[in-house]
């Protein structure tokens, strides 16, 4: 069983065993009414409901909820309320059937895809866009949910569904697509029992289509996002399929390569950074729709996350090649990047991941280790090679532990926890070593801090004694050395000490002294290398008689650790800033907490602390409390004594309590608290020592159940009447009436009694007492029958004292307070008489809600279709209540029960009594202009007690829910078991019994007194006074919360305030909008029509005046409102599958006809007059926008109404139509802009339902379905690239061929089917030749407008206004646009010979940068509204349109370009080259780019142009593009670079969209990918078509030809710069811009030139741009064979006789080799390092230098014989010394003396290149390696400088770790480091 399915309700000391029966039966059946009926916001209430007591459901049942749900969310039309419940109830319940699999239900996947794929690409259409992207979220949740209950063949059915949409040439839709494929594609594995299919449509082996996940990476190699989604589809593959699905060693390097190139770690300085994402260079195309449809799902890219569990989950050996050797290659690349030193923006990335590694293996080993694991033996995780992952987890982790980031030091701590869970030894050893050293520490304090929080993190874990015995000895003195850190001066590292406590005790660590007999065990040796982890296949043998022995003798610490402990919180509750000594009743939240932490400590301490020391804390308690009365510690002190009395009640009591009495009296006595005061912040210095034991007997009653309180009653009567009754001072009557609350709450509440980490009878067992350190970290299992708690349950004694109370104390006010009332409505109260009232009040308020246990609150059933008000997304919906029935009362443990009973109407009557006289003044204070502030308040608060207090209110439970979830989280309990500390067990049963208390509040009926004190408060909430209102306005909010129908009376009162146009007062208008906006309120009014119109209106209409804040409300409460605004939603029935699923619930045992019968009347009832009112407030909203009188802000308010309310569900409004088509030409932007958007989506219905209405609408029966595979409807397989060149060539049967909209469909695959549409019919007639009758009137309001006389005119002049923004800043409107593609498609032809003058004189004005912006979205919505068109209208369009934009063409400027470009991209997005033929004629072939031409921008413009248009076609227009053999190549030396740029970009975009697969159906390209390898087909290169190869040939061959042409003497550029940067910027532009194909396969063959261009320094552009292209080729992520090729390449620059070009080569290789460590072959890298080692020796020193820096970096990434080799190698070239020569003289043989000094210094290099590699570590080999640097310092320089600097290095990379690594050294190495590393002037 799992935590969560616990069922605490049976703690409970009244707990009844058929609570669970009776909540299914009546859960069965009113589920199946509302659902049978359609009544969806019953559903909503009931899920919750479900939400709440789920797991009591039998099993079957939950399956066929989970049916249930599933059909209801994917095919039925749901508001967004519905629709977020069902699908997030759904996603729990999966989430929960962990052991569930498609063996006991499968979901059909296609459902929810078609869901998915209509909400992220919608339509104009379609209702609510707002909505509907917020239900995304939802959705993503339930597939990943849903995913493993898809059947196993569904991968190639959705393989049929989204291959054919993967077009890589562009970003359009591409991660769209490869999300869903990372979501829909089942990753299960098949049930027991099952045989996998390996081939065929119904294959369910994933070994057949993993091959084609590989391909799809291959296409955007090192792109975040891509990487990310497919590296997430591997991962959860390889997690589902443990024990069916092995990787490949050729799989598993391709992950490892792209897993490191996620974090982005710098290689080299300096360098270029490659571009992390692949963008194209024209916008995505998806931006023109209304929203930004196909931009993707919000699905978290989660890189470090997918990594780590795809390196754990396929680590299962220690093979070579394998995951675990890969993994060590990768900690060693890496490491140098965890230390704090080499802080960057991958730290955070890399601590994650390094967390997620931990937490992934612990999870992964937990579960092997279960019992019902079915995991076979030989896929799970063996102790050894989990034992070395841990060790190289660690080193990481260890690193981390002191960094700069909080974030990844917080990291660290729970990374070294997760491992310590798993190896304990591994950890804790080096672990306590490193922070017993810096916790030490005086002068490091953030390394103390780290150590504290470690400590606190790793407490439960090291204090354990059966995980980690050897922690029980570290105990004490931990506690000891961590005092020092309870500092006032320092919250942050007293916090964390104390939480190291605060764990350690709800670990159930005991403080007792233990005595330890005998002499101590002798201790085992243990070598030093037996310290190293030098075996770690293998946990050491443990010496437990040592080990108790040790643990025993250090409790003797304990005593003097409680003494000092004490005294240190003592001090730190004294120092601390205190609320009650402050003027603005606040401080500071750090105080906060740690005076919370620091009583939640003391309050375990004492309870998990011997017998032996009560005297001892007794003392110091009792002479704290004595001693000082300070008013700064008096809040902290309360806590103290809070916890004192918690954890020791008696010793407390005896202790504190009476002597806290007879202070008080002593002090009232003297006449302190008589002053008549009614402050909350100032008090006389007098009342200090009251206030100080006032405070602290209220926290010794505070915390006591009422058997302890007892003994003590006549002293605590007494001091109550004193404080409450005699003493006219707020603070102090205040603490009485807190006594008397809390009095009167203990002696009757049911409550857990004092709990300790045992039950009280192990407690007290001499064995426990004397091997408490045993039993340290064992926790019970809550599950278990044998668990229980012990509770408090009020006998006679405490029930007789509470009357009393009641009595004497609680009913006399009523009478006072009844008198004074009818005393003060007569005169004016003094000062005196107001505090007498406000003491009168607040002993009332805590009396009442003394009362909460006595009897239960009155209480009535709720009906299904009323729960939603009361539960729906309520406090307690989706938290942690019992296990009950919500539609009712539960017991709760009250006192009285009985109804009939002279004790329970007694209660009743007081409270009643108590609540008319709260009535009664609220209407008097309210009567009263001149009332106390402070009064009033209190009395608001007494009515809210009323109504909501019983035994526990909204604000209080939910307080303590938070608390919970905070420590169950900050203990990290573990979900999968059922065993907890006792201690949390009390806490969550207590919640329980809380949860049960407050549901019982939820039904009470609003009864007229309610109603009547509601009311008043309501009135209140519209006060002149803002503290008024605000306490008004919470109050009535708790009280709606609690008694939902009690606010329906309430709205119109607060909706009126706003609509008060002639008195409209700013005070209450912004109290109204607050209650407005308050939860209860807003749900209540989005879901009852009978409400919401008037509300809608009254923001609408809410005249005020100019006060900012109430425009800021009114604004901020339509905005919140609007995003759930939905128009009604006729409830439809189930159909008959879901209807036969939900009868099949219980079978027959439930008639619920009459049921169904009645809920579907009054549905339908409330639908038609929610109808009814819908068509009234669309009425009222438009008349508000055409009311001349009405401001923009309420005009733009209305109109955020509208678009929401819009529906297609019904037809669109005339008058509303009507107003948004003559807005179209109103004199304000906004209202323009607010209309073109709605008019739209207002076209867009009429054209939606008129083509739903009559199937023979023409532009309907364009429609088709076509059988695609291969591309046969087009004429002939792979024919379609053609089609558009034949088209162009007049072929009239490519001309008449369906159009093809999708740019996806055959690119990669040919789909089945595709949806096609017919070549355009002969004639003219409409494409809507017939409109849906219901939207006729609105159809003729639209035709009306568009069709008047300069309406057009009016437009054009209008949009063309220029914004106030710069011109470079104006933008292409695709909202505007889509309006006039709407209205074109709608109207046709007729309304262009309307608009074309317009038109057309705009697009001349090509000096006004508004008018082209105008004419370029005028146009592009006419090219894009002529898809349904007619022949005739298109030959008539194309016409008129040709010689206009050819005009424009010609005439175009900087700051106009781009608006045609986007306009273009517009018309073109998504839609099939053939329906443009005229235009493409003109780009092509009418306007061709001319090189020779003086007009550079304009030929540039031509360029851009065209490259807008293939940009958009791609391979649909390539061939075309090509076929007109455009002059690109002529402008390879063009003397302007605008020109150059253009034609590179244009040449490489038209040679990339040459490319395509076209596998002829998807089993064809499964399969044949399969044939290439484990990795597919590698698409990461292509050389291009012969045309793209003929191009760069000749590009490379005339650059190659000017470069000899060049003189030595020429100055300035030349035809060979220009072409080289031109030939630059080609290949650029795939480094940028993508898909960088070309590129990757034919940059790396003219290296030379581009080594050599890199030199030209007097040129920076071409410089750069070779140096970029050289550093972007080497951090390129290449699949195997490509690295292969480069990395050959980039060698044989090192054969240049240039040594500059030399010196660049160097880094690059080093980088390529980084980058490339996982593709890259063993030979190849090695070649690579010895390669760069012969540099080494190179006469030149900066060649030296680069060799040695990259020679470092390769290091890092070799393996332990290389690094032997390489220090054998240099180690050779130090053998031989240099001859003495002395100084000023010549050495005998120069020239030999140079070679030795090189060959020496050369030997130094490498060996410092192994020194620096390892700049955190100390290897085997460094010491002497290090020694051997030392003999060469006496060398003559470069030598001596480069061992300089090698020791400079090696002292500040092991600073911090010195007194650790200084143990790797002898003494005669120690020695000699010494005189390196200190510099002599420090013993000067």
């Amino acid at each position: 069983m799992r935590l969560d399915e616990v069922n605490w309700a049976r703690l409970l000391p009244y707990s009844r065993g058929n609570e669970d029966a009776e909540f299914e039966h009546d859960f069965v059946a009113q589920f199946k009414v509302c659902m049978l009926s359609g009544n969806l916001p019953g559903i909503s209430a009931m899920l919750t409901q479900m939400d709440s007591s789920y797991l009591v459901l039998p099993v079957e049942m939950r399956i066929k909820m989970c049916c249930i749900l599933y059909e209801l969310t994917t095919t039925h039309t749901l508001d967004l309320t519905a629709f977020s419940m069902c699908c997030a109830m759904l996603a729990r319940m999966l989430r929960r059937e962990d052991r569930l699999t498609a063996q006991d239900f499968t979901f059909d996947w296609r459902k929810l895809y078609d869901l998915v794929r209509n909400i992220v690409v919608p339509k104009i259409w379609q209702d609510n866009p707002i909505q509907q992207r917020s239900k995304l979220k939802n959705i993503v949740d339930l597939i990943c949910e849903a995913n493993r209950f898809f059947p196993q063949s569904a991968a190639m059915e959705v393989f049929e569904e989204l291959l054919p949409q993967i077009q890589f040439n562009s970003m359009d839709r591409q991660i769209l697509t490869v999300q869903l494929l990372t979501l829909f594609v089942p990753t299960a594995r098949p049930p027991k029992g099952v045989e996998l299919v390996t081939s065929g449509p119904q294959s369910t082996d994933p070994q057949r289509w993993l091959p084609t996940i590989f391909s799809l990476w291959s296409f955007n190699l090192r792109t975040s996002v891509f990487d990310a989604y497919l590296m997430n589809l591997v991962t959860t593959l390889v997690l589902e399929q443990r024990g069916q699905l092995r990787l490949t060693n050729e799989q598993l390097r391709f992950v490892f390569a792209s897993g490191l190139h996620f974090f982005n770690l710098p290689v080299s300085r300096g360098a270029a950074t490659l571009p992390r994402n692949i963008s194209t260079q024209l916008r995505d195309s998806s931006g023109v729709y209304r929203m930004q449809a196909g931009a993707g799902l919000p699905l978290k890219e989660e890189r470090a996350h997918s990594f780590a569990r795809f390196i754990v989950y396929t680590m299962h050996d220690e093979s070579s090649g394998g995951t675990l050797e890969l993994f060590e290659q990768l900690v060693q690349m890496i490491e140098p990047f965890y230390h704090p030193s080499n802080n960057g923006a991958w730290s955070g990335l890399l601590a994650r991941f390094l967390r997620h590694l931990a937490k992934e293996l612990l999870q992964r080993s937990r579960a092997e280790a279960a019992e019902d694991c079915e995991v076979p033996i030989d896929a799970r995780l063996s102790r050894s090679v989990r034992r070395r992952l841990v060790v190289l987890v660690r080193t990481l982790a260890m690193l981390l532990l002191f960094s700069k980031g909080e974030d990844s030091v917080s990291m660290s701590h729970s990374t070294l926890k997760h491992l310590a869970e798993l190896e304990p030894d591994l950890i804790f050893r080096p672990l306590l070593d490193t922070l017993y050293t810096a916790i030490d520490s005086v002068t490091e304090t953030h390394r103390m801090i780290s150590a504290m929080r470690a400590l606190a993190k790793l407490a439960t874990t090291l204090s354990t004694f059966a995980h980690y015995p050897e922690g029980a000895q570290h105990i004490a003195p931990l506690l000891t050395l961590t005092l020092p850190g309870i500092d006032v001066n320092d919250p942050t590292k007293s916090y964390f000490a104390l939480s190291f406590i605060h764990n350690l005790c709800h670990n159930g660590v005991v403080f007792d002294e233990l005595l330890a007999s005998g002499d101590m065990p002798e201790v085992r040796s243990m070598s030093k290398e037996s310290t190293e982890d030098t075996d770690v296949s293998e946990p050491p043998e443990l010496d437990m008689n040592q080990i108790e022995w040790a643990t025993r003798a250090s409790t003797t610490q304990f005593e003097a650790w409680i003494d000092q402990y004490l005294r240190r919180v003592f001090a730190l509750m004294d120092n601390l800033s205190s609320s009650q000594d402050t003027t603005n009743n606040t401080s500071s939240s750090a105080d906060m907490k740690l005076v919370m932490m620091a009583s939640y400590s003391i309050e375990l301490v004492l309870k998990q602390c011997g017998s032996r020391y009560y005297p001892m804390i007794s003392r110091l308690i009792t002479q704290f409390v004595t001693s000082i009365t300070s008013l700064s510690a008096v809040e902290g002190m309360h806590k103290v004594v809070n916890a004192f009395v918690s954890a020791l009640p008696e010793l407390a009591h005896a202790s504190l309590l009476p002597l806290c009495c007879e202070r008080i009296a002593e002090e009232i006595d003297n006449g302190v608290g008589l002053t008549p005061s009614l402050s909350r912040f100032t008090r006389t210095h007098s009342e200090t020592t009251l206030i100080w034991f006032a405070t602290m007997l209220l926290a010794l009653v505070e915390s006591s159940n009422g058997r302890h309180l007892l003994k003590y009653k006549s002293q605590i009567v007494h001091a109550m009447k004193l404080l409450s009754g005699t003493c006219m001072s707020r603070h102090v009557y205040n603490i009485g009436g807190q006594m008397l609350h809390c009095v009167m709450l203990n002696l009757t509440s049911t409550t857990p009694c004092l709990t300790r980490s045992v039950p009280e009878s192990v407690w007290n067992d001499p064995e426990f007492r004397d091997n408490h350190f045993r039993y340290w970290g064992k926790h019970p299992n809550v599950a278990g029958d044998s668990f229980s708690l012990e509770w408090h349950t009020p006998n006679m004694q405490e029930i007789e004292f509470a009357q009393e109370l009641m009595r004497e104390m609680v009913e006399p006010r009523i009478g006072e307070l009844i008198a004074f009332i009818d005393s003060a409505s007569e005169r004016e109260p003094s000062n005196t008489e107001n505090v007498e009232l406000n003491r009168l009040v607040w002993i009332l308020r805590c009396g009442v809600r003394g009362l909460g246990h006595l009897v239960p609150p009155p209480g009535t059933t709720i009906a299904a279709d009323k729960l939603a008000d009361a539960l729906v997304g309520g406090d307690d919906a989706n938290g942690m209540p019992p296990r009950y029935r919500l539609d009712r009362q539960v017991p709760g443990g009250y006192v009285f029960t009985d109804a009939d009973s002279s004790e329970y109407g007694e209660v009743m009557d007081i409270r009643k009594r108590v609540g008319l006289a709260t009535a009664q003044a609220l209407q008097c204070v309210i009567g009263r202009s001149d009332g106390n502030v402070e009064n009033i308040k209190a009395l608001i608060l007494l009515g809210e007690s009323v109504v909501c207090y019983y035994a526990v209110d909204r604000p209080q439970f939910t307080s303590n829910r938070r608390t919970w979830n905070y420590g169950i989280e900050g203990f990290a309990v573990d979900n999968t078991i059922c065993e907890m500390p006792r201690i949390y067990a009390s806490r969550r049963a207590l919640l329980t019994q809380m949860s049960r208390l407050f549901h019982n509040t939820r039904f009470m009926p609003a009864s007229d007194l309610f109603s009547d004190i509601a009311a008043q408060i309501a009135h209140l909430c519209l006060s002149a006074y803002s503290e008024v209102r605000s306490y008004a306005v919470s109050a009535l909010d708790n009280i709606m919360a609690v008694v939902p129908q009690i606010k329906y009376p309430l709205i119109p009162m607060f909706v009126a305030e706003l609509d008060a146009r002639d008195e409209s007062n700013p005070e209450k208008m912004m109290g109204a909008l607050r209650v407005l906006d308050s939860l209860p309120i807003r749900r209540a009014c989005l879901r009852d029509w009978r409400f919401f119109p008037a509300m809608v209106l009254a923001l609408c209409r809410a005249q005020h005046e100019d006060k900012p804040q109430v425009k800021t409300m009114i604004r901020n409460t339509a905005v919140t409102q609007v995003v759930y605004v939905v128009a009604p939603v006729e409830p439809v029935p189930p159909g008959p599958l879901l209807e036969q699923m939900v009868n099949a619930l219980d079978g027959a045992n439930t008639d619920v006809a009459s049921a169904v019968a009645k809920s579907r009347e009054t549905c339908a009832q409330r639908y038609k007059f929610a109808a009814a009112e819908y068509t009234r407030l669309v009425n009222e909203l438009v008349g508000i926008l055409r009311d001349a009188g009405t401001t923009w802000r309420f005009a733009a308010i209305a109109g955020y109404y509208l678009d929401q309310l819009t529906s297609v569900r019904t037809a669109p409004e005339q008058q509303l139509v009507g107003t948004l088509a003559e807005y179209l030409t109103s004199d304000l932007m906004l209202f323009r802009e607010s209309a073109a958007l709605n008019l739209a989506q207002a076209i867009g219905m009429i054209k939606k339902r008129s083509k739903a209405s009559n199937a023979n609408i023409a532009a309907a029966q364009r429609r088709q379905q076509l059988d695609m595979r291969g591309g046969r409807a087009l004429g002939a397989p792979h024919a379609y690239a053609d089609l558009c060149e034949r088209a162009l060539d007049g072929d009239a049967d490519a001309v008449q061929t369906p159009f093809v909209d999708n740019p996806a469909c055959g690119w990669f695959v040919w789909p089945k089917t595709t949806k096609v549409y017919a070549a355009a019919p002969a004639g003219d007639a409409l494409a809507f030749d017939s409109i849906e009758e219901a939207s006729r009137p609105a159809y003729d309001a639209v035709r009306a407008v568009l069709f008047a006389d300069g309406k057009w005119a009016e437009i054009a002049r209008l949009f063309s206004v220029e914004s106030t923004r710069p011109s470079e800043e104006e933008m292409f409107g695709g909202t505007r646009a889509g309006l006039f593609s709407q209205m074109f498609s709608l109207f046709g032809p007729p309304l262009l010979d309307r608009a074309w003058t317009a038109i057309e004189g705009l697009a001349r004005e090509n000096e006004r940068v508004g008018a082209q912006r105008a004419a370029a979205e005028m146009i592009g919505g006419l090219l894009r509204g002529t898809k349904h068109w007619a022949q005739s209208g298109l030959d008539a369009m194309w016409t008129q349109l040709i010689p206009l934009l050819d005009t424009v063409f010609a005439r175009l400027a900087p700051d106009t370009l781009r608006f045609w470009q986007a306009a273009l991209q517009y018309a073109f997005a998504r839609r099939d080259p053939r329906r443009y033929l005229p235009l493409i004629r003109l780009v092509v072939y009418n306007r061709p780019f001319d090189p020779q031409a003086e007009a550079p921008f304009a030929e540039a413009a031509k360029l851009d142009i065209l490259r807008t248009m293939f940009g958009a076609w791609d391979w649909r227009v390539a061939s075309a593009v090509v076929a007109s053999r455009p002059r690109f190549l002529d402008a390879l030396a063009h003397p302007y670079k605008q020109v150059r740029d253009a034609a590179a970009i244009s040449m490489y975009t038209l040679s990339s969209a040459e490319f395509s697969v076209s596998y002829a159906c998807v089993d064809d390209a499964v399969d044949d990918l399969a044939r290439y390898g484990p990795l597919g087909r590698d698409f990461s290169q292509w050389a291009g078509s012969s045309r793209t190869q003929a191009l760069i040939s000749e590009m490379t061959h005339r650059v190659q030809a000017w470069k000899a042409d060049v003189e030595p003497s020429t100055v300035g550029p030349t035809n060979f710069s220009r072409g080289s940067k031109t030939l630059l910027s080609f290949f650029y532009v795939g480094f940028r811009f993508g898909p960088r194909r070309l590129t990757l396969d034919h940059a790396p063959n003219i290296l030379q030139l581009l080594s050599e261009l890199q030199e030209h320094h007097d040129d920076d552009e071409l410089c750069r741009l070779a140096s970029s292209n050289l550093e972007f080729l080497s951090q390129v992520l290449y699949t195997a064979n490509l690295s292969e090729s480069v990395g050959t390449k980039l060698l044989a620059l090192l054969d240049s006789s240039m040594w500059h070009v030399v010196n660049k080569a160097l880094p690059l290789l080093c980088t390529l080799t980084f980058a490339n460590r996982f593709t890259l072959s063993r030979e190849i890298r090695a070649r690579i390092l010895d390669t760069t080692a012969l540099f080494l020796e190179h006469d030149q020193i900066e060649v030296r230098q680069a060799a040695s820096s990259s020679l470092t970096n390769m290091v890092k990434c070799a393996s332990g014989h290389v690094i032997s080799d390489i220090n054998t190698r240099f180690s050779a070239k130090l053998l031989r010394r240099l001859p003495r020569v002395r100084y000023g003289r010549v050495p005998k043989d120069p020239q030999s003396y140079s070679k030795l000094v090189l060959t020496r210094h050369a030997g130094v290099l490498g060996l410092s290149c192994l020194v620096l590699a390892f700049p955190y570590t100390i290897p085997e080999w460094m010491p002497a390696v290090l020694v051997q640097l030392a003999e060469c310092i006496d060398d003559p320089n470069p030598i001596q400088s480069t061992v300089q600097r090698t020791f400079a290095e090696f002292r500040r990379t092991h600073m911090d770790t010195w007194h650790e690594d200084r143990k790797r050294f002898s003494t005669n190495q120690l020695d000699i480091l010494t005189d390196m590393l200190v510099s002599p002037c420090y013993y000067a």
